[in-house]
């Protein structure tokens, strides 16, 4: 199971609007299924082959790439929090903290 925080679901409804706007609906059907799979992915198994640790930026912190995003999430209890879902050009610095996770 995962949970996405306030930001990640922000993040993903920008992700969508721009993919649908720029790209058409079938760019957007594609982008969402390979999203989705990821996320499940990550929920499924956290250490899955091609997650990263970030401890440099929040301890805890593991990345999993999904084409041209990354998906920021942490191991909890009662499952995977994913705090952020981030564009390949961000700078993860400024952009993942424990703020994103405070609303999980």
């Amino acid at each position: 199971m995962y949970i996405l925080s306030p930001h990640a679901a922000e993040d993903l409804e920008a992700i969508f609007e721009y993919t649908l706007r720029q790209w058409g609906e079938e760019q957007f059907q594609r982008y969402w299924a390979s999203i989705s799979a990821a996320l499940d992915a990550v929920a499924s198994d956290p250490m899955l082959p091609g997650s990263k640790a970030r401890d440099d930026l929040l301890p805890g912190c593991r990345f999993y790439r999904v084409e041209h995003h990354f998906i920021a999430y942490r191991v909890a209890d009662d499952g995977v929090e994913v705090g952020r879902i981030l564009h390949e050009r961000m700078n993860f610095e400024f952009q993942v903290s424990d703020h994103d996770f405070g609303g999980i």
